[in-house]
């Protein structure tokens, strides 16, 4: 299972593409974090609001908050149209890392936001 670093841009929200790939048969897709359903946008990406880099993020040197993100899909990362994402909090060793750096560990369980009924859901590598 890789976790994806999601690096804070300069309006507070992040935004990744999910499983870090995007191609025109994810038009439309939707990414549920938490209870929040969010469309992906015609660049691919889903934006993650400022509140969940802030709650759930560590600060880099740069002052920038960071994530580590997860995604979880029925059809697979080529197909998919509705993934699920569990957000979590960086190591310390991580709060530098790159935007869509993968990770190998991440968050301890005080720091996990999940979604609300993932056991439908598969874990993508």
């Amino acid at each position: 299972m890789s976790t994806f670093i999601v690096r804070e841009r300069s309006d507070g929200r992040g935004g990744i593409k999910p499983f870090n790939t995007y191609n025109k048969t994810q038009a439309g897709a939707y990414v549920t974090i938490g209870s929040t359903k969010i469309k992906v946008t015609s660049d691919g990406r889903v934006n993650i609001p400022k509140e969940v880099m802030r709650t759930y993020g560590i600060k880099g040197d740069d002052g920038r908050y960071r994530i580590g993100i997860t995604f979880s899909t029925k059809g697979g990362k080529d197909g998919w149209k509705n993934v699920k994402a569990v957000v979590t909090k960086p190591l310390e060793k991580d709060k530098n890392a790159k935007q869509g750096a993968t990770i190998k560990k991440s968050g301890s369980k005080g720091g996990v936001l999940k979604p609300s009924d993932s056991s439908d859901y598969t874990w993508s590598n």
